[in-house]
């Protein structure tokens, strides 16, 4: 088992995004290959944490959504999202945030997610539990959704799946990592999502499986982080859910004809 110092990486995080909240003011976007946002605040970001994990982990590779991987092809890794939910920034919406996840033997063993907008802090530790602002998280299962249940679905995931036979009242909020993130809290019963980076998912999904959570593709096929860091995204459409809940999901969730 690894040991890390989580105080030291919540730190950072919230280091990270206070700095960003004060580079605000001169936000220029950019527009990447893949035409989605970036900016000079996601450039700095990623920079500064990486400078400062180097320094207590220098044998830990590193890799960020903006400049890629660096140091050992083996051994522990972070995968970092210097700020998941670049577009929200750009367009003064406050769901975004730092997010810090480590990979070892092939499963995200820690994690931690700041939104700096609304002073969140989530964490969690492989075996030791996840929490947000102190309090232990939990998620609660059930059968079955009322229909004034929370679903999180990504864009892309309600562009390309059916999700007319759901109750519940569908939200977007434009950074997966949140989506998973208030999955983990209870405040989303579910989150589905499709195509995503390792970059976004390291942190978060160490911190909703400590809740309870499960994660697996809408076929049954648990999320493998080892594939998803080895690929760069998931592979298909998956649900991050307690387990009844996540069976319910996989039930009624299909591609659009």
């Amino acid at each position: 088992m690894i040991e890390i110092d989580i105080e030291f990486v919540k730190g950072i995080a919230r280091e990270a995004g206070q700095n960003a909240l004060g580079m605000l003011a001169d936000v220029k976007p950019e527009f990447k290959a893949d035409h989605s946002y970036v900016t000079h605040i996601d450039r700095e970001t990623e920079k500064f944490i990486q400078a400062r994990l180097e320094v207590k982990y220098p044998d830990f590779a590193f890799q960020g959504e903006e400049y890629g991987r660096f140091g050992s092809e083996s051994g522990p890794l972070w995968a970092v999202d210097p700020i998941d939910g670049t577009t929200n920034l750009v367009f003064g919406l406050p769901i975004w945030g730092v997010s810090i996840g480590l990979v070892a033997e092939g499963k995200a063993v820690a994690g931690v997610f700041y939104i700096p907008r609304t002073e969140e802090m989530f964490w969690g530790e492989i075996g030791k539990g996840s929490y947000c602002n102190g309090v232990r998280l939990a998620a609660l299962d059930r059968d079955d959704l009322h229909h004034e249940d929370t679903l999180g679905f990504t864009s892309t995931a309600l562009k390309t799946l059916d999700v007319c036979s759901l109750s519940g009242r569908i939200r977007c909020l434009g950074s997966i990592a949140a989506e998973v993130a208030y999955t983990a809290k209870g405040s989303f019963c579910s989150h589905v999502g499709i195509n995503e980076g390792a970059n976004d998912l390291a942190a978060v999904l160490c911190i909703a499986h400590e809740a309870g959570c499960v994660s697996a593709y809408l076929t049954g096929e648990p999320l493998d982080m080892a594939e998803i860091v080895r690929d760069g995204r998931t592979r298909e459409a998956f649900v991050v859910a307690p387990p009844r809940m996540a069976e319910y999901i996989q039930s009624k969730v299909r591609p659009r004809p």
